[in-house]
């Protein structure tokens, strides 16, 4: 599919809040999936080796499906409530389709 944009993203709990923010993670995987037509995927992974890190896998259709996920009222409500069991910013990869 040409145009896709793929995002990955990492962030660490705070220690002792891996599983508060695994949860918190978890609604907003639901929230996404629901209200956000043209995300086409946005997967929640947790590290074996270090509960505390998580890595989101998402792809939108388009630039502009990714610009309205990041500006979307629910994700700014989720924000609010995850930023204090973080360690700190995500850290976030773009990539497109090289072979399209």
């Amino acid at each position: 599919m040409a145009n896709v944009l793929t995002v990955v993203a990492k962030l660490s709990a705070k220690p002792g809040k891996g599983d508060d923010l695994a949860a918190l993670l978890r609604e907003q995987v639901a929230a996404v999936l629901q209200a956000e037509p043209d995300c086409l995927v946005y997967r929640l992974h947790r590290s074996k080796r270090n509960p505390d890190l998580f890595l989101f896998y998402e792809q939108y259709r388009s630039d502009a499906a990714f610009d309205l996920h990041r500006k979307a009222p629910h994700l700014a409500a989720f924000r609010e409530r995850r930023d204090p069991l973080v360690a700190g910013p995500p850290e976030v990869e773009f990539y497109l389709s090289a072979t399209d």
